[in-house]
């Protein structure tokens, strides 16, 4: 192999990498009931499916009505196998926003925590689903690699004599 064709190599190969690394985290990627639902039928569980494994230990949601009672929790249901989906039962009986808190811990030790809200026979609750970030470190990475890359490839002059 040439040699200058080695930082594009590495590059092609770090690039290849970066999603791999960024989805490891585990993020969630639906709920049930969706953000934002106006329900007309009290829902009688919530699920919350995560884009990777959940650790039991540190995984969990709690649903509070429109003055902040409890009225449900879950946890990661252990009968899929794919340990991704937090599940619980709801006691949902008057009209309101409702709000879904919840904590992932994923296998690699990242921790996240959000919420989920819902009406049910009510004015739609306002979006307060936080937007998806970017790993700072992956981002702080990916960077260095590119700013690296670029200097290699620039074309050196020869030195003149």
């Amino acid at each position: 192999m040439n040699m200058r064709h080695l930082p594009a190599v590495l590059m092609g190969i770090t690039l290849t990498a970066l999603p791999v690394a960024a989805s490891a985290h585990s993020e969630l990627a639906t709920s049930v009931p969706a953000e934002g639902a106006n329900l007309q039928t009290a829902p009688t569980e919530v699920l919350l499916t995560f884009s990777a494994e959940l650790d039991p230990d540190g995984s969990s949601f709690a649903v509070t009505d429109p003055t902040g009672a409890q009225v449900g929790t879950g946890k990661v249901d252990l009968n899929v196998a794919a340990r991704n989906i937090l599940r619980g039962n709801v006691s949902i009986t008057k009209p309101g926003n409702y709000r879904v808190a919840w904590t992932s811990l994923s296998l690699d030790g990242d921790q996240l925590k959000g919420t989920v809200t819902f009406g049910y026979r009510s004015s739609p609750p306002p979006n307060t689903a936080m937007p998806r970030g970017t790993d700072p470190l992956l981002l702080s990475v990916a960077a260095i690699l590119l700013l690296a890359a670029a200097i290699l490839l620039v074309p050196r002059r020869e030195p003149l004599r």
